[in-house]
């Protein structure tokens, strides 16, 4: 199982304007140091959320559809990084990489559910893949939208957070625990492993 970034997101869930007034920096020498540290706590709260913050374009290859903790027997795959925007296609690959697209009217797409899912239609189980290995190429987009303000404000807040502690500290925003507070703004995004 593979995810890969396809398309990466065109803005940050915070502007660079937003960050200086948070850091209340009013000079533009450290620009390209808060937009790091920005693009450095989104990438943090992604990691410790699980989800996507700003649209943007996956493609996941797996070998099979059971995939642990989120196949639902028997035809049901719950796709990672919340929430689902759309499901742009699945295809199978056979042995000498040619691609066959799975067609669309043979499954649904849950964009309610979080996370997003997608299910049989018409038969109890999903399509065997041609070969074994990386058979399945499933691409879709996931985000809360393109904007900054699309973003819940919890998350867009503890992004800020993480990037004053980042610009504090001036060391790499994923090195240090969560503070307190991040960790209760992040708690209601957080996906329960069970």
């Amino acid at each position: 199982m593979t995810l890969q970034l396809v398309t990466p997101p065109a803005a940050e869930p915070v502007t660079l304007a937003q960050a200086k007034a948070y850091l209340r920096a009013g000079y533009d020498a450290e620009d390209e140091l808060i937009l790091q540290l920005v693009r450095a706590a989104r990438e943090r709260v992604e990691a410790e959320t699980g989800r996507a913050l700003i649209t943007r374009a996956y493609r996941e290859v797996l070998d099979d559809w059971a995939v642990p903790g989120r196949f639902v027997p028997p035809g049901q795959l719950r796709l990672p990084m919340p929430p689902l925007i759309s499901v742009g296609g699945i295809a199978f690959l056979d042995e000498e990489d040619a691609e066959t697209e799975w067609p669309a009217d043979q499954y649904a797409v849950d964009m309610d559910a979080d996370p997003g899912r997608i299910a049989v239609r018409g038969r109890s189980t999903f399509p065997r893949p041609p070969r074994a290995v990386a058979g399945i190429r499933i691409t879709f987009d996931a985000g809360y939208g393109a904007d900054p303000e699309d973003v819940p404000s919890a998350l867009r807040d503890a992004v800020l957070r993480l990037t004053v502690e980042g610009y504090a500290r001036r060391e790499a925003v994923g090195n240090s625990p969560l503070p307190l507070s991040v960790q209760a703004l992040l708690a209601p995004y957080r996906r329960v492993r069970l």
